[in-house]
Parts: C-alpha cells; structure tokens; sequence
C-alpha cells in the first residue's frame, strides 16, 4: 500500500497543487496537520483534503483558528489566524472541529500513530532530529510513528518504531520555497521524498493583498 505523507500545509494552495498528481497516485494521504495559517488560500486547501482519501489530524494553528491564540503570538500567525476566521466557510469550520489530535491504527498490515506535535503532546512539541525528546517515542509500541510541526523532514527507518516527518508543503523550512512530501510502500518500507516547486509570489501576493507585513517574506523568499 502506498502512503502519501504531508504536513503543514498552511493555507498555501499553490503548494499543494503542485503535488496532486504525486497525491492521486498513492491509496492514501496522512495529513498531520495545519492546514490553515500563514496564508490566504483557506478553504480551497480544506476543500481538497476533504475530497480524497485522507486521514487528518488537528495541527496548532488549526486549534487557533479553532480557540484562538495567545495575545504574544507572532505576527505572522495572528495574520493567518485572523484571515482565516474571515473566510473559512461553516461547513469547513466544523469539519475542522471534529478532527482528531491524535490517531492510531493499522494502515497496509503496519500499525501507526500519528499526530501534529508528539504524541504526547500534540500541540505543542517540536520533535527535531537533535532533541533527546526523540528518543522517548521508542516507548511507543508501534511499527511507525509521524508526526509534523517542525517544517523539517526526518526519517529514521533503522529501528522500530521508525519515525517519519515529512516536511512542510506550505512553508518548508529545510528546503527553500518547496512543496515537501514522503510516500511509503507500507510492504517494503521503500520511502521516496517528493520535493515540488509552485509559485510562490502569487502566495506573497495575495497575503500583501490582504494587509500581510514583510514578515511574511521570511520563509518563502
């Protein structure tokens, strides 16, 4: 069974357009959350997630637009927060509502668990590849663990569990202004980063359009 693995979307469309036809090619997609913030393009990134094959998480930045975030917040996330209550259709805002922080089951005979953050804290951990945190997930008794939050990709498949993140498709932070994605052949544990380019002034653009500051470059330019 082929798994498509992606992560931290963030309103960005034009990213994750550039990975549909990589996307209809696997039996399912992993989302592990944010699928709002940052960017503009709100309800067509929910809209598309809902129409295939996909297992979803609640990421951070859902849970903001959700419960609202801190008054210190950065901001570029009250920006994306904010925008994102303005649009977000009720059908969408509801059907974010009801998505799980955590999940765990089998997929193609293997047994995942996945979340935003760590599972342990899914809103709120940074699991990068130098934390000792890290090395707490091999309490887990599954055959997988993925999980996002960090814009970074990094896989570990020489132990169980093995440990997947795929990156970032809206806003990644390891490979300049790329749409980032695993896929996973769950029988021969065989992974393939994709690694997609799309336009990014036209993000920029309609985030300026709609009173964005030019910290919003910082990540994408």
């Amino acid at each position: 069974m082929l798994i498509g693995f992606i992560s931290d979307i963030h309103a960005n469309f034009e990213a994750l357009s550039s990975m549909k036809d990589d996307l209809s090619k696997a039996d399912l997609v992993v989302c592990l959350g944010d699928l709002v913030g940052y960017y503009c393009q709100v309800n067509e990134v929910i809209d598309y997630i809902r129409s295939i094959n996909c297992i979803c998480v609640l990421g951070n930045h859902d849970h903001f637009l959700l419960e609202g975030y801190h008054p210190d917040a950065l901001p570029a996330v009250k920006f994306g927060i904010d925008y994102a209550r303005t649009v977000i259709t009720s059908d969408n805002h509801e059907w974010l509502s009801k998505l799980p922080l955590v999940w765990g089951g089998f997929i193609g005979g293997r047994s995942l668990l996945i979340s935003h953050g760590s599972p342990w804290r899914p809103l709120d951990d940074y699991l990068y590849q130098d934390k000792p945190a890290l090395n707490s997930l091999d309490t887990f008794q599954y055959d997988l663990i993925a999980f996002g939050q960090t814009h970074r990709s990094l896989l570990r498949f020489d132990r169980r569990p093995y440990l997947l993140n795929p990156g970032s498709v809206g806003q990644s932070r390891d490979i300049k202004a790329k749409a980032c994605a695993v896929f996973l052949d769950t029988e021969t544990l065989n992974f393939t980063k994709i690694e997609r380019s799309y336009n990014v002034e036209h993000v920029l653009d309609m985030a300026v359009e709609n009173g964005a500051q030019e910290w919003i470059l910082k990540h994408l330019r």
